[in-house]
């Protein structure tokens, strides 16, 4: 918070508190609503009041403020703008503004409320606007932790023990406030957006090129060049923009092309935005992710196993394309099958195979296909020129294992009702492009044997039977000595291993969705309690 507007709220405070009768300090019907300020929770705030002895809560039996308390909340909310929540939602400029000490009560206590729920579990209204988002809100009762923090006199050490405790939130909050400080700095002029400079070509807007990368971070500053040779598109540089190519999800050629130059222009305030709806996104899920887990970033085309909160492997994957996107959830990997066979879903069967099999009647056997019915109480083989395949009912199409088989040699069984899994592709060249929204929602994983490899690593008897099934060609299954947990995240912005940031395309447009939410009682950026002391 500013200092200043700090101290002057707490002059407020010092003025004297009328008495007050009824439980609540004042009736809902004499707060006055404010334009872009929310409107207090009353159900919660009556059951936070019913249960203390005393009318106040943020004043002493003199009526005189309880300065002291009332100072950790307000570093309750600069913690939790911070981390990216909006300052206005918990009646910032109010609290400064307000002179009446009943409703001054009220907005705290409303406050803390508020900050305790969105640091919990998210802004609920923020959920609402992310289609596709299938994970369960962390559960708590916001009442409950308000009276405890007032009881121990502690809402901002309450408020930092429910933040995601995850080092890549971690990472992320260090990130966000990182950019916060960068638009502190002079803006820079914008590059023009038909540019095209190749490696060892000249420009005057190389100088300008080196400040971009250096404020980014993928540059350092290099007085010689300066000096020596200011407009040369030198090594140096070549390297700089490769690594910010690689960052952005680009095409690493080390080209300063249209495409570059559009995501060097792009606003910080852009970049903050995309993240705080990173952070919102974490903050929605669980607390405890396992001392063993798997996480996979749907937007950006990764797989990272996390062992005892470090990531000990990281993989790159295919995800959905935006007509088949890849949901979010979380389930377990429980079984492993080596050359599985795919039952081809009924929704792909019916809008991309059928079409095929119609016009050429070799497309099945020429695919490794194999049609069945369901008869008898299980699936057989039936001769596909006997099908009519105006009706599906009681079809489905197996296409047989082997190295071309869709799924590749490896597949990872989830429970999950959208029938996605973890597999290997014989396709394995998509694994080379910057953006790899290519499947029908399931998750292809490159170098999938490595994978399994560490799942098992604690199993002996299992590493054996593995080595024993690679070296055949039927179908396997085995289930993995315990379940790992798995989160499939649509994650747009993250830190990596090294510490770099990384920025991707919002290939589904779910973040506009969630930032428009997180946006609804102004930016943090404008809000009046952000910087600490």
């Amino acid at each position: 918070m500013y200092g200043l507007a700090r101290l002057a709220l707490l002059f407020m405070l010092l003025l004297p508190v009328a008495e007050a009768d009824a439980m609540l300090p004042l009736a809902p019907a004499e707060m006055p609503l404010v334009d872009n300020q929310p409107v207090p929770d009353w159900p919660a705030l009556t059951a936070l009041y019913d249960r203390s002895n005393s009318t106040y809560l943020w004043h002493r039996n003199d009526g005189s403020p309880d300065v002291e308390l009332i100072d950790a909340l307000l570093r309750a909310v600069d913690m939790a703008a911070g981390q990216g929540l909006s300052a206005a939602r918990y009646h910032d400029r109010r609290l400064l503004e307000e002179m009446d000490a009943a409703r001054r009560d009220i907005l705290l206590s409303d406050a803390l409320l508020r900050v305790i729920s969105d640091m919990g579990r998210g802004q609920p209204e923020a959920e609402m606007g992310s289609r596709l988002w299938h994970l369960d809100r962390p559960s708590i009762d916001p009442v409950q932790l308000a009276e405890q923090a007032l009881i121990q006199r502690d809402p901002d050490r309450m408020v930092a023990a429910l933040a995601p405790s995850s080092a890549q939130y971690r990472a992320l909050v260090d990130l966000y406030q990182h950019y916060q400080l960068l638009t502190k700095e002079p803006p820079l002029p914008e590059l023009p957006t038909d540019l095209l400079i190749k490696p060892d070509e000249q420009s005057d807007l190389i100088p300008l090129l080196r400040r971009y990368l250096v404020r980014l971070g993928d540059a350092q500053p290099d007085p010689l060049a300066l000096e020596t040779a200011p407009d040369l598109f030198d090594q140096s540089l070549q390297a700089a923009l490769r690594r910010f190519q690689m960052r952005h999800g680009l095409e690493v050629d080390g080209v300063l092309g249209p495409k570059t130059v559009a995501e060097l222009n792009r606003p910080l305030s852009q970049r903050i935005e995309q993240i705080r709806v990173n952070l919102e996104r974490w903050r929605w899920m669980p607390r405890e992710l396992g001392e063993r887990y798997v996480l996979v970033s749907i937007p950006g085309f990764f797989l990272e196993l996390v062992d005892s909160g470090q990531p000990v492997l990281e993989l790159r994957t295919v995800t959905g394309r935006p007509r088949w996107p890849t949901p979010s959830f979380q389930t377990h990997i429980r079984l492993l099958t080596v050359n599985p066979s795919w039952i081809v879903p009924r929704s792909i069967l019916r809008k991309e195979l059928l079409p095929k099999i119609k016009a050429d009647p070799s497309w099945l056997a020429n695919n490794n296909m194999n049609v069945e019915r369901y008869q008898d109480g299980r699936w057989q083989g039936v001769d596909a020129t006997t099908v009519d395949w105006s009706s599906l009912e009681g079809l489905r199409l197996r296409e047989r294992p082997g190295p071309a088989n869709s799924l590749g040699r490896l597949k990872f069984g989830m429970d999950n009702p959208f029938a996605i899994y973890l597999h290997d592709t014989p396709a394995k060249s998509l694994f080379d492009k910057p953006l790899r929204s290519f499947s029908h929602g399931c998750v292809r994983v490159q170098g999938i044997e490595t994978l399994a490899q560490q799942l098992m690593s604690d199993s002996t008897p299992m590493q054996s039977w593995f080595s024993e099934a690679l070296e055949q060609e039927q179908t396997r299954n085995r289930s993995l000595p315990e379940p790992v947990p798995v989160y499939v995240v649509y994650l747009s912005a993250w830190v990596d291993t090294e510490g770099q940031a990384q920025f991707r395309p919002d290939v589904y447009g779910l973040d506009g969705q969630v930032q428009a939410r997180l946006q609804r009682y102004g930016s943090v950026s404008s809000a009046g309690m952000i910087v600490n002391n």
